[in-house]
């Protein structure tokens, strides 16, 4: 499978901080020794806590995402999400000294609300639930200057429509063997792939997977702007939104403080 330079899946890697600073470093590095570009996203506890390490990775030319941990924006007011993406902006802002071009909330979750803000705030891409399986695709509404960046889905109808991601897996009880399985059998030409700095980023099972994968050097991956060129544009009532939940609560396979960890040195 994708023998040839034709077969190449066109991607785009993000990372997903969640409060360890020391995955999120480790990640970094190792796409950076790898010359992949990334979006990393962060909360507000990190931009607080490591205002300098937030700053360091946005030098080194990762684009610095910011990120509302606290929950989906779904079914939060206009009010609600104008405060929260205010806030993270200028917090993100202030640490990397140049714009929040990206934004999303827990579970990729937006309304329309979110767009109208992210135009008025001059966020150009805020990330979104998948809605074409494992396929990414990229909408731009006709009534708003931003981009949504409709992110890969596991391809499992069992698994429901959870990101391409370790996080994702592990929560449903599927082992590292499943999500290298699905990595390798992926029919999709273009995807987003997620992980996150507390599992694959500390983790030494899920770490390899993805190693394994980017050797495999089937995946041509892209930065931001060059993954999101040509979006596909329609009227915002047009463009689908998926706001299926099925992992709220996590039930893995092996809980998360028994799995293997990283031998750092």
């Amino acid at each position: 499978m994708f023998k040839n330079k034709t077969d190449q899946i066109e991607g785009m890697f993000r990372i997903i901080e969640r409060r360890d600073a020391r995955g999120l470093m480790h990640w970094a590095n190792e796409l950076e020794r790898r010359k992949i570009p990334a979006v990393i996203s962060v909360g507000e506890y990190m931009i607080d806590t490591n205002h300098s390490l937030i700053r360091d990775l946005a030098n080194r030319g990762f684009e610095i995402a910011g990120m509302y941990q606290e929950g989906p924006f779904w079914n939060e007011s206009h009010g609600f999400q104008y405060e929260q993406m205010s806030l993270i902006k200028d917090k993100l802002e202030l640490a990397i000294s140049k714009p929040m071009r990206v934004f999303e909330s827990k579970y990729s979750a937006y309304t329309e609300d979110t767009l109208k803000i992210a135009d008025k705030l001059g966020t150009e891409y805020i990330f979104g639930r998948g809605v074409a399986g494992a396929k990414a695709v990229v909408y731009k509404p006709e009534e708003y200057n931003v981009k949504i960046l409709s992110v890969s889905n596991v391809p499992s109808k069992k698994m429901g429509t959870g990101s391409l991601c370790d996080a994702s897996l592990w929560s449903r009880g599927a082992t590292p063997d499943d999500f290298t399985e699905i990595l390798f059998g992926l029919k999709a030409d273009r995807i987003i792939l997620v992980a996150h700095t507390n599992l694959s980023g500390v983790k030494s099972r899920w770490w390899n997977v993805y190693q394994g994968f980017f050797d495999a050097n089937i995946v041509t991956w892209k930065s931001v702007d060059e993954f999101a060129v040509n979006p596909i544009v329609l009227p915002n009532a047009q463009i689908p939104i998926n706001t299926e939940l099925k992992y709220a609560t996590p039930k893995p396979n092996i809980p998360l403080e028994q799995e293997p960890d990283y031998p750092f040195e």
